[in-house]
């Protein structure tokens, strides 16, 4: 397999989509040898067309920003030969200005990582997009601050200063659980344990997999107010995999070839944690190996559902949160059930 990375410049249409993903790279001398080495966008146009020597057709996925542990399933999939066995040669890329979804929307990659927070206003501007998997059963979003601020809920943060990108949805979903009074300190924070430290602001949305993680780590005393708990319809999914309308209709043998192979990879990544930290780190070397290995014990026991499977959506709880999107005026119109979502191209794995 080989891997095309691309430039990761950032783009505001998706910032919510990497929040999770922002502190996995170790250091920022290993952040400019990443950009260094990337070649231009034209790569993965090019590469989408070469016929492939041992007969196998070519896959792209475009992860959301860079390697982390909501991927580990691609490369223990990738390591393990599952995507060979359903005759797939699958290449991996990283969005530069454009999100995953542009990517995958105007098939410049097959597969997309991507949050169903941030599809709601694509789909409502008709983008031919839908979300064939979800990597993770729920959501692990959540409001991180410093032990020391003394909150014991969200309501103690109303007032206090709030790290944003900007993104009407998940100010809003702050909003819900906080209160009112969001006082927005504008920025990104490429560790957010140190900015919290360096009293840059007093609370951020987070991802536990990697920010709680990651502070403990670090010996920092921190709160971690998950959203999913204090208001359910929060319990959205996050992330999901994302692919073209126009290749489901016109080749939905593909995709459930892919997600045979990336099921597989998942499962085994919930099964052997350490195991598959070590094949992310191989394959993205970069990465703190440490982090990635205490991430990966959590993470692991995120994939799966009560009955052991990997992938499959709950509806209900995919039309509730559009629902209270729509409801809190941040679309215009209200999307129709089911939207820019399926289990359809989901396979049960055979003994």
């Amino acid at each position: 397999m080989s891997f095309v990375f691309i430039n990761n410049s950032t783009s505001a249409a998706s910032v919510s989509s990497w929040r999770y993903t922002l502190y996995l790279i170790a250091t920022v001398s290993a952040l400019v040898i990443l950009t260094a080495c990337q070649p231009s966008d034209k790569a993965v146009i090019d590469t989408r067309n070469n016929a492939n020597d041992e007969g196998l057709t070519e896959v792209i996925i475009s992860l959301d920003w860079v390697p982390n542990t909501n991927h580990t399933g691609i490369y223990v999939a990738q390591d393990n030969g599952y995507f060979k066995e359903q005759g797939l040669a699958v290449k991996v890329v990283q969005p530069s200005e454009d999100s995953a979804s542009t990517l995958v929307a105007n098939n410049r990659a097959d597969f997309g990582i991507y949050f169903q927070s941030n599809m709601a206003t694509r789909l409502a501007k008709d983008m031919p997009i839908t979300a064939v998997a979800a990597i993770l059963q729920h959501n692990p979003a959540g409001l991180l601050s410093l032990k020391s601020l003394g909150a014991t809920s969200p309501k103690d943060l109303n007032g206090k200063r709030y790290s944003t990108w900007e993104d009407p949805i998940d100010d809003a979903t702050v909003a819900h659980v906080v209160g009112d009074n969001l006082v927005k300190i504008p920025g990104e924070a490429t560790d957010a344990t140190v900015a919290l430290r360096m009293n840059q602001f007093d609370y951020i949305l987070a991802y536990y997999g990697w920010d709680g993680i990651h502070a403990k780590a670090q010996g920092v005393d921190t709160n971690f107010f998950f959203l999913k708990d204090y208001e359910p319809i929060f319990d959205y999914y996050a992330p999901v995999i994302i692919t073209n309308n126009q290749l489901l209709a016109s080749n939905p043998e593909l995709v459930k070839k892919t997600l045979i192979a990336l099921k597989k990879g998942y499962i085994y990544a919930a099964n052997h944690p350490v195991e598959s930290a070590n094949i992310l780190v191989k394959y993205a070397p970069e990465t703190n190996k440490e982090l990635a290995l205490a991430s990966q014990k959590y993470i692991s026991t995120q994939y799966l559902d009560e009955e052991g499977d990997w992938g499959g959506f709950d509806y209900q709880r995919w039309d509730r949160f559009y629902d209270w999107v729509y409801q809190n005026g941040l679309l215009d119109k209200p999307l129709p059930p089911q939207a820019g979502v399926s289990n359809d191209y989901l396979t049960p794995l055979s003994d």
